[in-house]
């Protein structure tokens, strides 16, 4: 009898040790954290001081964004993925795709805390095809998602950048950051070569926003 408990007992004190180590790295993992400094200095180079840097959380996503590999961005905070809220520890330092990727969701970040109703916009997308539609997109190519087509070059010419809708401001800023701050990475990339195609008609539509990222009136409407 003596040998069983101290058996049983053992195999209590190994679970109880292998729970503890479990617990240390997921506490170590965590489920959200603050920007980094360089993620910071890098939203600056588009948003200045228009955002409080302090307030945003970049969380790891639930289902619905691991599913979809998508990440969102209802109230100012950026919920990822799982796996890449575990893989990417610092945008600023990630290949070039993920950092204007990252200023994308910035985007809807700047548009929240100048006073956006992300949260509705989305769901008028979402409930106007937005996010289940597919198109052959001028400025980014086949099988495009319907909220964020554009044809800078064309059909969109003379709109301003208060005319687009909240996913497109986030593609145009997108392209701007490409081809203006991401020249020296991987500069053939089908992305970058179409953002420097795109700077000119680009940098017309951001002009107000390029002079003063705090005025609201440039705020999407849809």
């Amino acid at each position: 009898m003596t040998n069983v408990i101290a058996t049983f007992s053992a195999k209590l004190k190994k679970i109880d040790g292998d729970m503890k180590a479990k617990a240390a790295v997921a506490i170590k993992i965590g489920t959200k954290r603050k920007l980094t400094s360089g993620e910071i200095a890098m939203s600056q180079l588009v948003f200045k001081d228009s955002i409080d840097y302090s307030k945003v959380w970049i969380h790891l996503g639930g289902l619905i964004h691991t599913r979809t590999g998508n990440a969102m961005t209802p109230a100012g905070e950026i919920y990822l993925p799982k796996d890449d809220y575990l893989k990417i520890t610092d945008f600023s330092i990630a290949k070039p795709n993920v950092r204007h990727w990252f200023i994308h969701e910035m985007t809807h970040v700047w548009q929240y805390q100048m006073g956006a109703t992300n949260g509705w916009l989305g769901i008028k997308q979402l409930c106007n095809g937005g996010y289940t539609s597919e198109v052959n997109s001028v400025d980014s190519g086949q099988n495009e998602l319907k909220a964020y087509d554009t044809d800078l070059m064309g059909r969109d010419l003379n709109k301003k950048f208060q005319d687009f809708n909240f996913e497109q401001q986030g593609r145009i800023i997108e392209f701007w950051f490409d081809a203006i701050y991401l020249q020296k990475i991987s500069p053939s990339r089908a992305h970058h070569q179409k953002s420097l195609k795109l700077l000119g008609y680009v940098e017309k539509i951001l002009r107000d926003f390029l002079l003063n990222p705090k005025d609201k009136s440039l705020l999407p409407k849809a």
